[in-house]
C-alpha cells in the first residue's frame, strides 16, 4: 500500500519540487500537496496521513499552530518540520510539541528520504550543526533600526525574543515589568507589520540580522 505523505509548504517552487523529488524516488508514495494551511488542515481532519512534512510559516500562519491543532489526527503520524527558520529554540519547540524530525530546507534528498522511512519511534532528530563560539543572533543592523524607528531596548527585546526568551525571562534580563515588555513587543509588531515570533524571525532572516 502506498505510503501517504501531505507536505504544506507556501513557496510553491519549494513545494512542487519536493513533491516531484518524492516521486522520482522509485519508492511507493502518494503524494498531496498543500500551500495554505486551512486546505492542509481540511485534508488531515479527513485522511490519514503516514507521513507529514510542515514548514513553520505558510502564508502567515504557524505552522506550529497547525501541528498543535491537528495533534489528535497525527498520533501515528511521522511528523516532519522543514523549515528555513532554524534557532534553538524552535527546535526545541518542536520536540516538546512532539515533532519527530526538524529539518533545514537544504536538507540532502537522502536524508530526507532516510528520514521518511525511519521507525516512527526513532528518537527526535534534527540535522543542525553547532559551531564553537556560534551566535543564536547578530547585532541588529543600525539601518533597519532607523529604517523602522526602532528603539534601543525594542532592539534588545528583539535579539532576546530570536533567542528564546519568554517575557517574563526578557523582563528580568533587562530588568523590567512584563508590562513594559509587552508594550514594546506591540510596538514592535506594530512597526514591523507582523503579528507572531515566525514571522519576526522571517523579517531577521529577510534583513540578514541572524548568523
Amino acid at each position: 500500500m502506498p505510503k501517504q505523505i501531505v507536505i504544506c509548504d507556501d513557496h510553491l517552487l519549494f513545494l512542487n519540487g519536493i513533491s516531484e523529488l518524492l516521486k522520482n524516488t522509485g519508492n511507493n508514495y502518494d503524494i498531496f500537496k498543500f500551500s495554505d494551511a486551512h486546505s492542509c488542515r481540511n485534508h488531515l481532519m479527513q485522511n490519514v496521513a503516514d507521513v507529514f512534512i510542515c514548514d513553520l510559516n505558510i502564508n502567515h500562519f504557524d505552522g506550529f499552530v497547525l501541528i498543535e491543532e491537528l495533534k489528535s489526527q497525527l498520533k501515528n503520524t511521522k511528523v516532519i518540520v522543514l523549515t528555513a527558520y532554524y534557532e534553538d529554540f524552535l527546535i526545541q519547540k518542536a520536540r516538546k510539541l512532539g515533532v519527530n524530525a526538524f529539518l533545514k530546507k537544504e536538507t540532502p534528498a537522502e536524508e530526507l528520504i532516510s528520514i521518511i522511512e525511519s521507525n516512527k519511534n526513532r528518537e527526535f532528530y534534527t540535522n543542525k550543526s553547532y559551531k564553537k563560539g556560534e551566535s543564536v543572533y547578530s547585532a541588529i543592523d543600525g539601518s533597519i533600526v532607523n529604517k523602522f524607528r526602532i528603539s534601543r531596548q525594542e532592539k534588545e527585546i528583539i535579539k532576546l525574543i530570536i533567542k528564546g526568551l519568554t517575557s517574563k525571562e526578557i523582563a528580568e534580563v533587562l530588568f523590567i515589568s512584563i508590562t513594559t515588555v509587552t508594550t514594546h513587543r506591540k510596538n514592535i509588531h506594530r512597526k514591523l507589520e507582523i503579528n507572531n515570533s515566525s514571522s519576526l524571525i522571517k523579517f531577521a532572516h529577510e534583513n540578514n540580522l541572524l548568523d
